[in-house]
């Protein structure tokens, strides 16, 4: 290896020298060229009796360093003892500080690596991921082009009891799926830092394997289960939206989306103590569908939605074995506290003070389980209320909750959020423009728009009439 180290040395240029970004370009690919060039086993070799990864710095020398990674790895990696321990410790330096733009260049030689790294933590049960997904974000900081780590980080996550550590990849909203490179179109330049992540993270440059409809929904599935047990009820919602909204082949539905709508469900029921309104677009076969599958979570709804508790507890105890057999008994529970909390609530919109005895009348409770529900809610910040006096002479007076504090957050947030999706529309309507459908589509209008030409001439304007099922269902899916 020491007779390569000068090649290996020769990229990136030197600090202070500048140069744009299709020459880095040019230079990188030849460069790699190089290093494809070197025998696999020559990056085992010493280099003045040292390995080479502990010659080279993989904050400078990305590339070289992440080749002797894996060729490294093949020896060391299922071996116990000090070997294993040397190349985990290089692979930890390297993920915490590799060049990202170097990085865009050898998806191939990322994939080989990060499987490997991730085939470590699930075969020791390690209880911290944090450098592989300060990596992950370290490559693509928006996280928002869908590879196949962004699905077995959150298994990973869920498998080792550490749900919280896969946020900082499901916080971040998917805005593209890797795509072929549209043909005749010029392409990116890979170092080029306007660019989103879907310029380099494409189906061929290796970042990730095949991606399939299954992948992504089992992805949003189980984003949402995690998003549940930490109690972000909003991001818990929309990840199901994602799912059930998700066409079918030949309208057949995914047993994923069965477990979304049971999940859809209980959301709603934690949320506002009623079932949510299915999303307009929602297709119809879907919906018929997955109700047929989930007519226990239906009946739970209907009686959550009349603040009927007894009955709500009544359908809970009959449909227990179906709550244990989906891994849904935990949120059951959960849902049947929240139905009295929220019964609780519906008086503080009418009542500004109530004896403690009528709002035992209203549960259809004793009046001292009623003042520990009370006492629980106000404790946990969940009612604005006073709770004074002590037994049937109790008294619970309720307090107007301030929501302007609350209500900037929300406005503040939202704005961020529409500056983001700004920048995705913009990228996906201007790859848009390069797809043969949009192109056959201007030849078309630019065919119809002569000076006595209409445009609208250009437009199919058949129209087929939707089967609609249910009346609270909305419209047909535009997908279908």
């Amino acid at each position: 290896m020491a007779e390569s180290l000068g090649s290996l040395l020769s990229f990136p240029p030197e600090q202070g020298v500048s140069i744009g970004a299709k020459e880095y370009d040019s230079k990188i690919v030849a460069y790699i060229k190089q290093l494809n060039q070197i025998p696999s086993a020559q990056w085992s070799s010493a280099v003045d009796k040292k390995n080479i990864l502990d010659v080279l710095d993989p904050s400078i020398n990305s590339l070289p360093y992440l080749y002797a990674l894996n060729a490294q790895a093949s020896e060391d990696v299922d071996q116990d003892g000090d070997r294993l321990v040397a190349w985990v410790g290089h692979a930890t330096n390297f993920l915490q500080s590799f060049d990202p733009v170097q990085l865009r260049y050898e998806g191939g030689q990322w994939y080989k690596f990060l499987h490997t790294v991730l085939r470590i933590h699930e075969t020791q049960g390690t209880q911290n991921v944090d450098a592989v997904i300060s990596a992950i974000l370290r490559l693509d900081p928006t996280a928002g082009t869908f590879t196949v780590w962004h699905s077995r980080i959150v298994k990973l996550c869920l498998a080792a009891g550490i749900p919280s550590q896969a946020l900082p990849i499901l916080d971040n909203n998917i805005f593209a799926f890797p795509q072929d490179h549209v043909k005749y179109a010029s392409e990116d330049v890979v170092s080029d830092p306007t660019n989103l992540s879907n310029a380099y993270i494409t189906a061929k440059s290796g970042f990730t394997s095949r991606i399939n409809s299954e992948m992504v929904l089992e992805y949003y599935v189980l984003g949402a289960q995690i998003y549940l047990g930490l109690g972000n009820l909003d991001r818990a919602r929309l990840f199901l939206e994602y799912i059930l909204l998700s066409p079918g082949v030949q309208h057949a539905v995914s047993a994923l989306q069965v477990e979304a709508y049971k999940k859809w469900i209980l959301t709603g029921l934690l949320s506002e103590g009623q079932s949510f309104p299915l999303p307009k677009t929602i297709s119809p076969s879907i919906v018929k569908a997955v109700r047929a599958s989930s007519k226990a979570y239906d009946s739970l709804a209907e009686s959550a939605n009349k603040r009927d508790w007894k009955k709500f507890q009544a359908e809970v105890d009959r449909g227990n074995d179906i709550w244990n057999d989906d891994g849904n008994a935990k949120l059951v529970r959960k849902a049947s506290d929240a139905l009295l909390h929220f019964s609780v609530n519906d008086l503080s919109k009418t009542f500004v003070a109530l004896p403690v005895s009528r709002v035992a009348a209203h549960l259809d409770l004793p009046v001292d389980a009623t003042l520990q529900i009370l006492a629980s809610m106000v404790s946990a910040g969940s009612l604005q209320a006073d709770v004074g006096g002590q037994g049937a002479s109790a008294v619970v007076r309720f307090r107007a909750k301030d929501t302007q504090d609350d209500g900037l957050a929300s406005t503040e947030a939202q704005t961020e959020r529409i500056k983001t999706l700004a920048v995705y529309i913009q990228d996906a309507d201007r790859r848009l423009q390069l797809t043969k459908e949009y192109i056959d589509n201007q030849k078309r209008q630019k065919l119809f728009s002569g000076p006595d030409g209409d445009p609208a001439d250009a437009m199919d304007l058949s129209y087929d009439a939707p089967t609609m099922a249910d009346d609270d269902v909305g419209d047909e899916d535009i997908m279908e």
